[in-house]
């Protein structure tokens, strides 16, 4: 099998995903850059339903199979399942870590994953209350942690774009996957806050590291970090940031070593990839 998975679209969450895509790629599958070479194409749904439709419609009509990787729903123009139906009824494997059995009985439910050689507890100082990630500054509630950090006397980092000069955050750019890990380790709380959904793999991540992330508690992140995040409601600007005072300001809630195994266990890279591949080519 010849398979094409799209790495021009950047985006942290989908390329890490690619990579372990190819990583865990078995005996029999071969990448291939070019989509008409491809016996199986890939689709990463982060956007409009009409646009991967199109898409697969093409696949289809040239005798390719395709897989849809459903990463978001809530915030697509297409929020009902229902909507989605007619792209994921002739897919090869529709993976999501929505449980969407009910409307795809056949679908692939797993979570992302993270990798422990890359991310693990390091002893540094801890300079930062709060990290966030992320170049969506509303949707991804920069605003509400930076006005937290800043009524409890804190500081944050932030991976992503600077959003002006501010004296109590630390941006950072560009940055290696070891610089990546330095920086979770230096957090104290990691905000994985992301309205209506979005990859909250970088929670993961900071637990590996030792860190708590925080989430809203909404059906889709509760199903899998029930007991790992720390929840706060999906609520207004204002109450969000109330929220998240109140947990900045409360005891640090140390992710324990057993934590950090289960993690590693149940959100494993390779049993994920493993299992998605292996429903390629049954």
């Amino acid at each position: 099998m010849k398979a094409f998975f799209d790495s021009s679209i950047k985006s942290y969450g989908i390329l890490r995903i690619v990579s372990q895509l190819e990583k865990y790629m078995p005996k029999g599958v071969e990448r291939v850059l070019d989509i008409n070479e491809a016996d199986l194409d890939i689709i990463h749904v982060i956007g409009r339903h009409d646009h991967n439709v199109i898409r697969s419609e093409s696949d289809l009509r040239s005798g390719r199979k395709y897989a849809v990787l459903q990463y978001v729903m809530q915030s697509c123009r297409n929020p009902r399942p229902e909507q989605w139906l007619d792209l994921w009824g002739k897919s090869k494997v529709m993976w999501s870590y929505y449980n969407l059995a009910e409307w795809h009985p056949g679908m692939y439910l797993a979570p992302l994953g993270a990798d422990p050689n890359v991310f693990y507890k390091e002893e540094t100082e801890k300079k930062y209350l709060l990290g966030t990630m992320g170049d969506e500054y509303r949707s991804e509630c920069f605003g509400e942690a930076n006005l937290a950090v800043f009524r409890v006397m804190g500081k944050m980092i932030h991976i992503g774009p600077k959003y002006g000069e501010n004296p109590i955050v630390t941006f950072a750019q560009g940055i290696t996957d070891d610089e990546l890990r330095n920086y979770y380790n230096q957090c104290r709380w990691f905000s994985v806050l992301r309205r209506n959904d979005g990859f909250e793999m970088i929670g993961l991540e900071a637990l590996l590291c030792g860190v708590r992330p925080i989430m809203f508690d909404t059906p889709n992140y509760r199903q899998w970090y029930d007991g790992l995040a720390e929840f706060i409601p999906e609520k207004s600007v204002a109450d969000t940031s109330k929220n998240l005072i109140n947990v900045l300001k409360s005891p640090e809630r140390t992710v324990t070593q057993e934590e950090m195994e289960f993690v590693k266990n149940k959100f494993n890279w390779k049993t994920i990839i493993e299992g998605f591949w292996e429903q390629c080519l049954n």
